[in-house]
């Protein structure tokens, strides 16, 4: 969502121009408005409820698109609504059918699996909409959720059973298809649901989801990879399965009718004839359409056995991974079908399968509903967009209500059309990119972003555009930091899965227009990834980037004042600090400097080092080893003192750039687990804590406003939109003008700074 620029500046603008009139009038400074120990009282006279000065209010902002959505679902009593569920974002949902989403997943968050949302099923139960989903990893440590209030919030019912919203093992397809499908959990009545597993076969509970027992016995012995589901047509006591089986090592495959659930011994039987895989199942009338992967397309009918091959034109050379529909008669059924591991295409029948039309033939715009220009994903990848050959198409959902509308989750983007596929947008709003690294400029408020897949995104006007920068060869961007005139950023861009190709390194400048310009400065460590650095000079004006080496060292490279450009000859400082191979989905170093002498590092492993010489030797100054998304940095370079979030404290270092070993000085945070940390140019301390378990699901965001002498009065300034994203926040950064708090999977959230 983009954030209003008007509503940003505006009240800022009215202040200013109360200070002058009060300059001249009474000789009152801007200063005095703006003191570095702001109170509480001070700001409350610019309280306001839009996005201005004056109020923290945060908007799901940054480029749009991005990571895998797996899958969409209609709500059947609400027209405009339709919510997603996605590979590592979250869930989220649509009030203008598609057009537009948010995340929202308050109620989730303080788990790795409540990201991966595998399946997602919006259904009318006795009038009223239940949304429920199924999460996890390759059939590990996942839950059923679930939503009765339109995906306001989100509750937690099981954790018996776990699907796969991402890849899967060997001989299931390593990449795409995955198994993902809107189908997978089903109500049959009063309390009792099915739901089909990634590895584990179907599951039945009688008490309204809390409790699951395994249906054993209905498919042969061995593993049973469930892909999609559907209700029988007239039986309210079986459902149809359909399961991944094409290698010879699964005994189980094809599709399966499992009946007699109201009993204490279903009976499964094996539909004969039908194909191997059947990855997508829609239910219309008495008719069965099923998706089957290499196989094509078929339609099933229960009651006389009728099973036609209907795959058409669509053709084998691609695999069918998603179907949808809307009944009309035996040989009028309008049915869609998406594909995948090819072209990845969208197409439709009006007669039942006898013929096909491919709707993104033509009529893709890569520019999303009420956007101006193309989705940045799709400028840097656009054989990922829709109808183009590394697009997969993994759902498909026909509006119950309006059936020229229909919503398909492909790669990166959830896409859209409201004239049966003769138009196609990207929807807006919708993003569940990583980043890894955030830093705002206060000197020219230009906001980098260091991203997954576009290794570096930057904006100038508060977030309401955006422009893209890297290096070739790499997606991965983080370990950003301005130079020291704000003029130019050292960015690190490397390999984004494995430490085991060469990172690059680049600087950035023209960071004010649409065209940001890379200068790559070479021969860094090969293979090895730089996670953090900092930019610092000389007096004399010579300038050093001083660069912390996952598993390796700390580098450094010059550029003397009567030069353009880095050294290529980066020097070896230290090989204490760094020695392991961190996490990727982790990856980054809080680094913080005073822009000369002084840089203090943390390594997650170890703890946090300084160097007093620029760079060139280390202490360790605390033993502080911490995990995934722990350890930040903030430095107060006048006052010198350094702010230091653990994965359970926070506390600062009184004098921190002297003595070998310094004292704490406890701030008593408010929870046991806090996160990313900034400290703005006023000297007010931010700290964001993650939802915690399940009896505290919700996030927070701290401020203590003169944090260098006093450990007491603690602000909670989170507000709606950051908890109903429920943010696995990796980095923060804070101006005078915005705070910009970046995820893990969910994109980037902006507020304005009060």
């Amino acid at each position: 969502m983009k954030i209003n620029r008007a509503n940003f500046k505006k009240p800022r603008l009215v202040i200013y121009i109360i200070l002058i009139v009060s300059y001249f009038f009474t000789a009152c400074q801007e200063k005095e408005f703006y003191t570095e120990e702001k109170s509480e009282a001070d700001l409350s006279f610019t309280a306001s409820s839009d996005l201005t000065i004056g109020t923290i209010k945060f908007e799901q902002s940054g480029p749009v698109g991005g990571g895998y959505p797996n899958v969409v679902t209609w709500d059947p009593n609400d027209a405009d609504k339709v919510y997603f569920g996605s590979d590592i974002g979250g869930t989220g949902v649509s009030t203008d059918y598609g057009k537009s989403f948010k995340t929202k997943c308050k109620g989730l968050g303080y788990q790795d699996s409540h990201q991966k949302i595998a399946t997602l099923n919006a259904i009318d139960v006795n009038g009223s909409t239940v949304i429920v989903g199924g999460t996890g990893f390759k059939g590990v440590g996942g839950e059923v959720i679930s939503s009765t209030d339109d995906g306001e919030s989100w509750n937690v019912d099981s954790s018996d059973i776990s699907f796969s919203a991402q890849n899967s093992n060997a001989p299931l397809p390593t990449g795409r298809p995955r198994s993902t499908d809107a189908s997978l959990i089903q109500w049959l009545y009063g309390n009792t649901w099915v739901a089909g597993t990634y590895k584990d076969g179907v599951w039945i509970s009688t008490d309204n989801r809390s409790n699951w027992t395994k249906i054993n016995g209905v498919f042969n012995s061995g593993a049973v990879h469930v892909r999609a589901m559907a209700k029988h047509p007239t039986d309210s006591n079986s459902v149809y399965v359909g399961l991944w089986g094409d290698d010879s090592s699964i005994p189980n495959k094809g599709l399966w009718l499992i009946s007699d659930l109201d009993t204490s011994s279903p009976s499964g039987t094996k539909i004969s004839n039908i194909p191997d895989v059947v990855e997508s199942i829609v239910l219309l009338g008495n008719r069965l359409y099923l998706a089957c992967g290499r196989f094509g397309v078929r339609r099933y009918v229960p009651s006389n056995g009728n099973l036609s091959d209907i795959t058409g034109s669509i053709g084998t050379s691609v695999m069918s991974t998603a179907i949808s529909g809307y009944k009309r008669n035996w040989n009028t059924d309008r049915i869609v079908v998406g594909t995948a591991a090819g072209d990845g295409d969208i197409w439709l029948s009006e007669d039942s399968g006898t013929t096909w039309a491919n709707t993104t033939a033509s009529g893709v715009s890569n520019t999303p509903w009420n956007g101006t220009q193309d989705l940045l994903v799709f400028q840097k990848h656009g054989n990922w967009a829709l109808g183009k050959s590394n697009c997969d198409v993994a759902s498909i959902q026909v509006s119950p209500h309006d059936n020229r509308k229909w919503v398909v989750c492909s790669t990166s983007a959830i896409w859209t059309t409201h004239d049966s596929g003769a138009t196609w947008r990207p929807a807006n709003g919708f993003q569940i990119l990583t980043y890894r690294d955030v830093d705002i400029n206060n000197q020219t408020g230009v906001i980098a972003v260091g991203n997954t897949d576009h290794d570096l995104v930057v904006s100038s006007d508060g977030g309401s555009n955006w422009y893209s920068a890297g290096l070739n060869g790499v997606t991965t961007g983080h370990g950003i930091t301005f130079s020291p005139d704000g003029s130019e950023l050292a960015l690190a861009a490397n390999e984004r899965d494995n430490n085991n190709e060469e990172g690059k390194f680049g600087i950035v400048s023209s960071l004010s227009t649409s065209s940001p310009v890379v200068d790559e400065v070479t021969n860094t460590p090969s293979p090895k990834r730089i996670i953090g650095c900092s930019w610092v000079e000389f007096p004399g004006g010579t300038e050093r980037i001083i660069a912390a080496v996952d598993n390796g060292e700390i580098i450094t490279s010059d550029r003397p004042s009567n030069s353009n450009n880095f050294s290529t000859n980066w020097v070896s400082r230290s090989t204490p600090a760094f020695r392991g191979l961190q996490s990727n989905n982790g990856l980054r170093c809080s680094v913080v400097t005073n822009g000369n002498t002084t840089t203090f590092k943390f390594d997650r492993l170890t703890g946090v080092w300084r160097t007093t010489d620029y760079g060139v030797s280390w202490t360790k100054i605390l033993t502080e080893p911490v995990g995934k998304d722990e350890g930040y940095l903030a430095y107060d370079s006048l006052k010198d003192i350094l702010y230091v979030s653990t994965d359970e404290d926070v506390f600062r270092i009184d004098n921190a750039s002297v003595g070998s070993s310094p004292s704490k000085v406890d701030l008593n945070y408010l929870t046991d687990n806090p996160g990313a940390m900034s400290l703005d140019p006023s000297g007010r301390l931010l700290v964001y804590a993650r939802p915690k378990n399940a009896s505290s699901p919700d996030c927070f965001l701290y401020r203590l406003n003169n944090p260098h002498n006093t450990q007491s009065g603690w602000i909670d300034k989170a507000d709606d939109t950051l908890r109903e994203v429920a943010a696995t926040a990796i980095d923060m950064s804070a101006s005078d003008d915005y705070i910009v708090l970046i995820t893990d999977g969910k994109g980037l959230l902006i507020s304005s700074n009060d």
